[in-house]
């Protein structure tokens, strides 16, 4: 999972099919959605701070919408960012397809914002690596 990540933020489309071939072999998915959260989390949190402006929030969901395009559930997302910055908010009836979907767009569109380079893409991961073991997983980020 976390090279499908790095694939998209980086926008290499063949590291991209690379990996979901991989998470389609035997054990090449396990404990994938820990590898989403994590890096998520470490996303937001290096593009907001806890206690954002909610304004702030929506222009950036705002702007991610439109690289994105109409698809995007601004509210799902808006609630999400804010969960991952410590607020409460309801987002239990969200599908895990959509939580994925935007998750990994907020992903892409934080790389996108703070320019991030491969090295740093490289140290996200290793992050997100370190975070999801604390949390109990063992992901396959390699």
């Amino acid at each position: 999972m976390g090279q499908l990540l790095r694939g998209l933020a980086l926008r290499q489309s063949e590291e991209v099919e690379r990996a979901r071939r991989a998470m389609h072999e035997p054990g090449g998915s396990v404990d994938s959605m820990a590898v989403i959260d994590a890096a998520f989390e470490l996303a937001v949190r290096r593009r907001f701070v806890p206690g954002a402006d909610v304004r702030e929030i929506a222009s950036f969901v705002a702007d991610v919408r439109v690289g994105f395009g109409p698809t995007i559930d601004v509210l799902a997302m808006e609630a999400l960012i804010r969960q991952a910055l410590g607020e409460e908010t309801h987002v239990g009836d969200l599908s895990a397809k959509t939580v994925i979907e935007l998750k990994c767009a907020t992903l892409v569109a934080v790389h996108d914002v703070l320019s991030w380079s491969e090295a740093d893409v490289d140290q996200l991961l290793a992050e997100v690596e370190a975070l999801a073991k604390t949390k109990g997983f063992n992901p396959a980020i390699g």
